[in-house]
Order: structure tokens, then sequence, then C-alpha cells
């Protein structure tokens, strides 16, 4: 038993000058990963805090892109408004000037047809005096021809007249005369 006891207490002797040794190289190996676990937390930490850094940046940046795509979109839509409120106004304006152009069309028309009607009304009341001239004419000829005829039967009634009477008064005379040859 003294050989178990001191073999046990050799080979624990050299495990415990081992074991401080040891504990000593462990402790040191501990700080030292502390250390390190430090050092790696802090870079860690260092590369969290910039990776966060880097995200809102990147946040910031899409919202600023974002925010830019919605000024052009709403500028390129205001844009487009514009145009169309343009457009909207120039078809207007051409149904307008359009609208005009053919009331222009039907006065002119209209002018025309009072153009032609005055027109025939003119050589109508042309062809109406030319008549009334002609009758006038005709009138006046049948007005001659009957004062002429009433002038001729008048003399011709005159002349039958002078005729009878002078008929009458030489018959007288004759009577006279062969009245008084014999009864003289």
């Amino acid at each position: 038993m003294k050989n178990i006891l001191l073999a046990s207490f050799l080979v624990v002797l050299p495990g415990f000058c081992f074991a401080q040794t040891s504990q000593t190289q462990i402790t040191s190996g501990i700080d030292a990963m502390s250390a390190a676990q430090d050092q790696n937390q802090a870079k860690a930490a260092a590369a969290a805090k910039a990776a966060d850094q880097k995200q809102t940046q990147a946040v910031s940046t899409a919202r600023a892109q974002q925010r830019s795509v919605e000024a052009r979109a709403a500028a390129a839509q205001k844009a487009a408004n514009a145009a169309a409120a343009a457009q909207e106004k120039r078809d207007v304006n051409f149904q307008e000037t359009e609208r005009q152009l053919l009331i222009q069309q039907q006065e002119i028309e209209l002018q025309t047809e009072k153009t032609d009607a005055d027109r025939e009304n003119d050589m109508i009341n042309h062809d109406l005096s030319q008549e009334d001239a002609q009758t006038a004419v005709i009138q006046s000829q049948a007005n001659a021809a009957t004062v002429t005829a009433n002038a001729n039967a008048t003399a011709t009634v005159d002349t039958a007249q002078g005729a009878q009477s002078l008929m009458t008064d030489t018959g007288k005379a004759e009577v006279k005369k062969a009245s008084g040859l014999f009864g003289n």
C-alpha cells in the first residue's frame, strides 16, 4: 500500500505541478480567448454597426431613389396631363374653327341663293316690264286703230250724210226746177 500511495503521489504530484502550470496556461488561454472573443465581439459589433449603417444608408438611398422615381412619375404624369389638356384645347379650337367655317360656308351659300333669286327676280321684272311695254304699244296701236276706225267711220258717215244731203238738195233743186218748168 505504501507503494500504491507513493505511486499515486508521484502520479498526482507531477499532475499537480503540471496542473498548476496548466492552470496558468489555461488562465492565460482563457484570458487570451476572452481578449480574442472581446476583439471578435468588437469586430462583430463594428461589423454590425457598419452593416447597420450600410443598411440605413441603403434604405435611405432606396427611399431617395423611390422619391426620385415618384417625383419623375409625377412630373411625367403632370406633363402628360398638360399635353392632354393642350391637345384637348387644340381639338376644341379646331372644332370651333371648323364650326365657324361651316357657318361661313352656309352664309355664302345663302348669299349666293339670294343673289340668284334677286337676279331671277330682276329678269322676271325686266320681262314683265317688256311685256307691259308691248302691251302698251299694242293698246296704243289698238286705240289708234279705234280712233282711226272711228274717224274713218265718222268721215264715212259724214261723207254719206253729205252725199245724202247733196243728193237730197240736188233732188229738191231738180224737183223745184222741174216744178218750175212745168208749173211756171
